[in-house]
């Protein structure tokens, strides 16, 4: 698959975190990581990603308030991976600045899929 550009994990559980990285590893993107949200926001003032994934319960800073910080100053897509299911949530994520919302547990393919889909737009 050709090269997509650089992706920025924001995911404090390490088994979740490499599922990401292995699937957008696949997906042709060189993959960065950040373990809390204080952290995945500094990367995001340090580098400039074409991806970024933000889980929500994360370890110091509600993930919402993560995407509201970095998409003043992110250029690339930003997906929201929560298993916080409820409308709420996603309607948070999405107003807050979320290209997309996807649902722990999910399937690779899901993933694959939604990120063709914004990507592409």
């Amino acid at each position: 698959m050709a090269a997509q550009g650089t992706a920025l994990v924001i995911e404090d559980d390490d088994d979740i975190r490499h599922l990401l990285e292995v699937v957008l590893r696949q997906n042709g993107f060189d993959v960065e990581y950040a373990a809390t949200g204080r952290d995945g926001v500094t990367a995001v003032l340090a580098g400039n990603f074409d991806l970024i994934t933000v889980d929500l319960g994360l370890p110091d800073i509600d993930g919402v308030d993560v995407v509201r910080e970095i998409r003043t100053r992110a250029q690339g897509k930003i997906v929201v991976i929560s298993a916080r299911a409820m409308e709420k949530y996603r309607t948070l994520s999405l107003e807050a600045g979320a290209d997309a919302f996807v649902t722990k547990p999910f399937r690779p393919r899901e993933l694959r899929a939604t990120l063709t889909e914004i990507l592409a737009a």
